[in-house]
């Protein structure tokens, strides 16, 4: 059984693992760790075994297992590692709740959505991160002074987080723990204060300047955001055949065929599709650019370069409206925008709106 070495490459969501070249005659020495052991079980799983940040020592520790596996095919008697007798590596724990997670997604997803998977995994990337800088390879190492530790990681963290997101990673954290029933990280995440942010809608002033920085794709694509008042991913996944030309309406909807699911106020349901009355002229360019692109009824409206959902809209948005001198840009701000404009009386959605030139867009 062929044991292989990897080391970590990047953190947060930039990482992954590269496989060290340990051929015939090869040794390198200017690599960095953290490194990880892969190998194959009885049970077909695939572990990834932390072995340390010194490269002689991981080789070393690659060695040792191959050779273990060795005696074990020769049916010659070994004697295991007492450190990996009943213990569950924290490695083997976290993949295999990834595993977990995607077998309750289910075909309708109705379970977790690939967006909160991407997440859990970004998120749970700092605690591996933390577990490999403090040489922690078991959960059983897991107490409150190592997670009060990885509370002071987070704070310091290079990336600079903000509270929120200190205590999102931290969450996301204490869901995976319990899940191995350990239930000591939730009085420390009770204990993790931040600041809320309730969502500002945008001012007339700052949608002009915004709009007067955009080129026509953007405007096209945030005076949708404007004037629907779509979530992120709703809008990353909203195709040509959503929209009724004749009555002017958008459908909000779930895509099981795209692994998209509409959000809900409850975490294990999702909410019901929705009908958005949409400014006529906004319509009518939609309609034009499907026939401009020869796009079929399915394409998606604003996809990536690859045809697949765009999910830089924000990273766009924040570019936009710091050229246009504009703070604290946000897409859910647009969401609030739109819900203040409903409940102005008197006036409708239909005639509110930001012109392209102007400001305010009267579609």
């Amino acid at each position: 059984m062929a044991v292989t070495l990897y080391r970590q490459v990047g953190k947060g969501k930039a990482r992954r693992y590269q496989k060290v070249n340990l051929g015939r005659g090869r040794r390198p020495t200017d690599l960095t760790g953290p490194y990880f052991l892969r190998y194959s079980r009885a049970d077909g799983t695939r572990p990834w075994e932390p072995v340390g940040n010194n490269l002689d020592a991981a080789i070393d520790a690659q060695e040792r297992k191959q050779a273990y596996f060795e005696a074990l095919d020769a049916n010659v008697p070994v004697v295991q590692d007492q450190d990996d007798s009943g213990r569950t590596k924290i490695t083997d724990a976290v993949f295999q709740w990834y595993a977990e997670l995607q077998i309750f997604q289910g075909k309708d997803q109705q379970g977790k959505s690939e967006k909160t998977l991407r997440a859990y995994t970004y998120r749970l990337g700092f605690f591996l991160d933390f577990t490999a800088q403090q040489n922690l390879r078991f959960l059983d190492q897991i107490d409150r002074k190592q997670l009060l530790r990885y509370v002071k990681f987070l704070r310091d963290h290079e990336s600079d987080l903000d509270d929120r997101t200190v205590h999102n990673i931290f969450e996301t954290l204490n869901t995976f723990l319990r899940t191995r029933d350990i239930f000591i990280a939730g009085k420390i995440l009770a204990e993790l204060d931040y600041a809320e942010k309730p969502p500002k809608p945008y001012t007339k002033q700052e949608l002009k300047d915004m709009f007067a920085a955009m080129n026509d794709e953007e405007k096209l694509v945030y005076g949708l955001f404007l004037n629907s008042g779509v979530r992120d991913a709703e809008m990353q996944n909203t195709e040509y055949a959503d929209f009724n030309w004749e009555k002017g309406t958008l459908h909000v909807q779930p895509k099981p065929w795209r692994k998209f699911r509409l959000k809900g106020k409850s975490k294990k349901k999702s909410a019901k599709d929705r009908f958005i009355p949409i400014p006529a002229k906004l319509v009518g360019k939609i309609k034009d650019r499907m026939r401009q692109r020869n796009a079929q009824p399915h394409d998606l409206v604003f996809p990536n370069g690859q045809g697949k959902p765009d999910g830089h809209f924000l990273r766009k948005l924040k570019a936009i409206a710091k050229k246009a001198g504009v703070e604290d840009a946000e897409l859910h701000r647009f969401r609030k925008t739109y819900a203040d404009t409903l409940h102005e009386e008197g006036v409708s959605v239909n005639t509110i709106g930001m012109d392209y030139e102007m400001g305010w867009m009267g579609f």
